[in-house]
């Protein structure tokens, strides 16, 4: 199991996730105050945490990288993100999913700071607990940064996400910094 270190890049709130309208329109309401939509984002990453929670499952089940693996995780990554988790995810399979619970839960990923918040990108600093899935003792939450923006049909053709998001960004800075702000 690892925990994600990499250079990189970087969300909404209209309350799509609350008020259940696709990425296709915003609803016509005000922005949502800074707590609403914190809890609105948190949302959004624990539904994002069930579609990664579902693809490890299937992972420890199989032991290998699978077509339902590939496809959640082409539900929830995109652009250059999308590369780096199968990457990740190879590696694990390489290392015999060392690490991993045989039958793991669903990572917890919350908000720290919600950094910017638009209708079609979320950038926040985020807490991610993998003592559901860590297979002894889990690291501490790990401080990472989350990049989040609409997305397609194209990028979910077998709606397996329940989010209208996916992942542009997931991860850290090599030297702990803060990414680059992509949502401005």
């Amino acid at each position: 199991m690892r925990v994600m270190r990499r250079t990189g890049v970087t969300l909404l709130l209209f309350l799509l996730a609350t008020t259940g309208c696709s990425s296709k329109g915003a609803p016509a309401t005000a922005p949502a105050p800074a707590g609403e939509e914190v809890a609105t984002v948190d949302r959004i990453l624990a539904g994002l945490d069930g579609v990664i929670g579902d693809l490890q499952r299937t992972l420890v089940r199989d032991r290998r990288i699978t077509a339902d693996v590939t496809d959640r995780l082409k539900a929830v990554y995109v652009g250059p993100e999308l590369l780096n988790q199968i990457d990740a995810f190879r590696a694990d399979v390489d290392a015999g999913l060392a690490g991993y619970k045989n039958h793991p839960g669903n990572r917890v990923t919350t908000v720290r700071r919600l950094i910017t918040a638009n209708p079609i990108c979320i950038f926040a600093e985020v807490a991610r607990d993998y003592s559901p899935i860590a297979d002894g003792p889990a690291p501490p939450p790990s401080s990472l940064y989350v990049v989040l923006v609409t997305k397609t049909e194209a990028d979910d053709p077998k709606a397996l996400n329940p989010t209208p998001w996916a992942m542009l960004y997931d991860g850290v800075q090599a030297d702990g910094s803060q990414p680059e702000d992509v949502c401005r």
